[in-house]
C-alpha cells in the first residue's frame, strides 16, 4: 500500500476520542487563522476606502474670483481655471495570507513518519505496509525520504520473525515512530497514517495526480475489490493522470518489479502529490480540506504546527528533496530464511545510520534553484 496515512486499528475508546477531538482542533485552529485573515483583510480594504473618501471631502473646491473691470483698458482676459490634476488612489493590496502564518523554527529539524495501512474496509486489524520517513532541515531549506522496507526483522529474526510492519498493530504508532527512529538514528517525532480508503480519497479530493511512469507495468495477479481473485493492472509507460483507484494501484504492485520498486513508486506519488497541492491557495482552503478529510488520516501532529510545516513545504518542494531506501544491495540488510520459513531482512543497524546521514546531507549540499526566490515570492500571492 502507500504513504502516510490512516487510524490505528482497534483504539480504546479513551484513544479514539483523544484523535476525534484533535481532529476537531485542527480544523478549528485551522479556521481560526483564516477567520483572522480574512478579518484583517476587509479592515485593510475598509480603512482605505474611507481614506479616500474623507480626503476628498477635505480638498477645498476651487473657485474662479473675478478681476475688476477698468474702463479705460477694456475687459480683462483671464486664463480658465484648471482644477489641480489628482492622482488616482491606487487599490489597497490584499493582505497576504502567508505573512500570517508562522514560519517554522530555522533550528528545528521536521521528521515525520508517512505510514500506509493494508486494511480493507470491515477490518478491524491492519499492516503498515508503507514506512516512509520524511526528515526536512529548515535552515537548509532540503529534505530527505527514506523507505523502510515492510519485511525487515526487528527480532527473533531466526527462529520466530518479528518484521516491522507488524508493530503498529501490536504496540501502536508511537512504538513504530520510536523503533524506525533507532532504526535510521534520527529523531522522529511524528507520525501520519492512511488506510486504502484513505487514499483513495485523498486522491480524488485533489482531481488526481499526474505521475510520470518509467516503465511499463503488468501485474496478472493485482488482488480484484473484493480480495477472492485477481484482476489484472496494466499502465502504459510516460505520463499519466491517476484517479484514487489507480493511484492505489500503481503503488501496491510488486508481481513484475518486486517489493523495493514498489517502494520507489510510493515516493514517486507522495512528491507528485505534495508538488501539485501545497500551494497558498490550498492553505487558503484549508477549513474546506480539513472539512472533507478529517476523518481520512490519523496523526499526532499538534493542530498548531500543521500550517507552519505547510509553509515549510512550500518553500522547499521536489526539487530539494532527496530520496533512498534501505535495500540489500548497500549492505544495509541481508535476506534470510528464518527456522520457520519466513523470507525476512536482518539489518546492519551502523550502516544504515550511515546512509541516512550521507542521504540528508546530499540534500542539505543541494544548489539552490536559480529561480527559487522568485517562485517562492511568486506563490506568496494566492489566485482569484
Amino acid at each position: 500500500m502507500l504513504p502516510f496515512l490512516s487510524s490505528m486499528s482497534e483504539p480504546p475508546s479513551n484513544r479514539a476520542h483523544q484523535m476525534r477531538r484533535a481532529e476537531v482542533v485542527s480544523l478549528a485552529a485551522s479556521g481560526l487563522v483564516f477567520v483572522v485573515v480574512g478579518v484583517l483583510g476587509a479592515l485593510v480594504w475598509l480603512r482605505s476606502g474611507q481614506a479616500a473618501d474623507q480626503s476628498a471631502a477635505n480638498r477645498p473646491t476651487p473657485v474662479a474670483v473675478a478681476r475688476p473691470v477698468s474702463v479705460e483698458q477694456g475687459p480683462a482676459v483671464t486664463a480658465p481655471i484648471v482644477p489641480a490634476a489628482v492622482e488616482p488612489t491606487a487599490p489597497p493590496e490584499p493582505p497576504d495570507p502567508l505573512a500570517l502564518i508562522p514560519d517554522w523554527p530555522a533550528d528545528r529539524p521536521l521528521s515525520v513518519l508517512l505510514l500506509g495501512l493494508d486494511r480493507r474496509a470491515g477490518e478491524g486489524g491492519g499492516r503498515t505496509d508503507a514506512i516512509i520517513l520524511l526528515r526536512v532541515e529548515p535552515q537548509s531549506q532540503s529534505a530527505a525520504l527514506i523507505s523502510v522496507p515492510r519485511d525487515l526483522c526487528i527480532a527473533n529474526c531466526r527462529t520466530d520473525p518479528f518484521r516491522i510492519n507488524s508493530l503498529w498493530q501490536a504496540e501502536g504508532p508511537d512504538a513504530l515512530r520510536r523503533r524506525v527512529a533507532s532504526l535510521v538514528g534520527v529523531q522522529v517525532d511524528y507520525w501520519l497514517t492512511l488506510d486504502f480508503h484513505g487514499f483513495r480519497r485523498l486522491i480524488d479530493f485533489f482531481g488526481g495526480v499526474d505521475v510520470d511512469v518509467t516503465s511499463e507495468i503488468y501485474d496478472p495477479t493485482y488482488p480484484n475489490a473484493a480480495d477472492t481473485g485477481f484482476e489484472p493492472f496494466y499502465v502504459p509507460a510516460g505520463p499519466n493522470h491517476f484517479d484514487g483507484d489507480m493511484a492505489l494501484r500503481y503503488v501496491r504492485t510488486r508481481h513484475q518489479d518486486g517489493g523495493f520498486a514498489r517502494d520507489a513508486r510510493q515516493q514517486q506519488v507522495v512528491l507528485a502529490l505534495v508538488e501539485q497541492i501545497i500551494s497558498p491557495q490550498t492553505l487558503v482552503q484549508g477549513p474546506a480540506f480539513l472539512r472533507e478529510l478529517s476523518n481520512t488520516f490519523e496523526s499526532n501532529l499538534p493542530p498548531d504546527l500543521v500550517l507552519p510545516m505547510a509553509k515549510l513545504g512550500m518553500q522547499i518542494g521536489a526539487d530539494r528533496t532527496v530520496a533512498g531506501a534501505i535495500r540489500p544491495e548497500d549492505g544495509m540488510v541481508r535476506a534470510i530464511i528464518a527456522d520457520n520459513g519466513a523470507y525476512v531482512l536482518q539489518p546492519n543497524v551502523p550502516l544504515i545510520h550511515a546512509y541516512a546521514a550521507d542521504l540528508m546531507r546530499r540534500g542539505e549540499s543541494l544548489p539552490p534553484p536559480e529561480d527559487a526566490a522568485v517562485e517562492y515570492a511568486n506563490q506568496q500571492q494566492p489566485q482569484p
